[in-house]
């Protein structure tokens, strides 16, 4: 149950175009997507005061009782529609208005905030809405993020399953070997998609969330 004395951490992500895919196509996407929350709200449960949940058709959104994980949370959801669509989020800090374990009762301007901030997202086509309290690093996340998102939607098929392999720690030549490609494919797929520097970005991004607990 939620407490009215606490500020919490809304993540609310919305899926980009749902209404104009193929319906067979995203109907299989929000059965991986069913899945897939429930793995994340069973990874990340010590932070979670209300469980990611499919909320108004095409919106998922969760409550956290820290930021640390949001982002990774918001990267696994992101894949999980590729290469069909990609989504855009808010991420808000701050106050609940009802006590409730639905998270579409509970209310409150934080609701408000992100709504608005999803709203402006769609209306300007951009991809990450950041709003924990420090309007510095608030920019700052939103520009990272944004950058990231730029650069990873721009790659390639075979770009975008080295980046996913470097981004889990593994070398080059192990990617090589996974991928049953030679290390120089590889290499020239790292350099030519930024994955370094995208990888550099999102560690950023963490190193700041882990920074407000």
């Amino acid at each position: 149950m939620t407490n009215l004395k606490n500020t919490y951490f809304l993540l609310l992500i919305d899926i980009r175009r749902s209404t104009e895919l193929p319906p067979k196509a995203i109907n299989e996407k929000m059965k991986l997507l069913e899945a897939t929350l429930m793995q994340l709200n069973t990874e990340f449960s010590k932070d979670i005061a209300l469980p990611l949940s499919i909320s108004y058709g095409d919106e998922i959104a969760g409550l956290f009782h820290s930021p640390r994980n949001l982002y990774n949370i918001i990267k696994i959801i992101q894949n999980t529609f590729y290469p069909l669509t990609t989504i855009r989020f808010a991420a808000v800090k701050g106050k609940i208005s009802t006590e409730s374990e639905d998270i579409r009762k509970i209310g409150g301007m934080i609701f408000k905030k992100a709504s608005t901030a999803i709203a402006l997202l769609k209306a300007n086509d951009n991809y990450a809405s950041w709003q924990l309290g420090n309007i510095v690093l608030d920019k700052s996340l939103d520009s990272l993020c944004e950058i990231s998102n730029v650069l990873i939607n721009d790659m390639s098929e075979y770009q975008r399953k080295v980046f996913n392999l470097l981004n889990t720690g593994l070398t080059q030549k192990e990617i090589a070997n996974q991928l049953s490609k030679y290390p120089q494919s590889v290499w020239d797929a790292i350099q030519r998609s930024k994955a370094i520097y995208i990888i550099n970005a999102q560690k950023t991004v963490n190193l700041i969330l882990a920074a407000k607990n």
